[in-house]
């Protein structure tokens, strides 16, 4: 009688490291992993922030939503951004940044795309366009 094994499906997903920039596996329910190539922690969730987030970097392979209420002072690291409320530092985003009209950000910004609700505040140089995988 033939040994049969099931192959559980690979819930795995492809994250890039929001520290080295390089690619890797993680699980669809993984919150966090250590990237195997710069030896460091990559965190994996997804923020809604309500109230003040005062950090000294807030990096994430997830999404970030800034309420109408929250407020972020940091560098922030991220895959897609949307500003409600008030971000003050400098903004690396691998997906799109929306600004909504209640929003404001102060600081430079570097991201593929960018959406700027009309009466938003916008102060910081920005870097828009399509991005090399190298870069952080």
């Amino acid at each position: 009688m033939p040994l049969i094994l099931k192959q559980r499906a690979t819930s795995a997903r492809r994250v890039a490291c929001t520290h080295c920039g390089m690619y890797t596996e993680a699980g669809r329910r993984a919150m966090s992993i250590f990237c195997p190539h710069c030896h460091t922690r990559v965190i994996l969730e997804t923020y809604n922030i309500r109230g003040y987030y005062g950090v000294i970097e807030f990096a994430t392979c997830g999404d970030i939503v800034v309420e109408r209420t929250g407020r972020v002072v940091a560098p922030v690291k991220v895959n897609k951004l949307t500003v409600k409320g008030s971000i003050h530092g400098p903004i690396s985003a691998r997906g799109k940044v929306t600004i909504h009209k209640t929003g404001s950000i102060k600081g430079d910004v570097k991201a593929p795309a960018l959406s700027v609700a009309h009466g938003a505040m916008l102060e910081g140089f920005l870097q828009i366009g399509p991005q090399l995988d190298e870069e952080s």
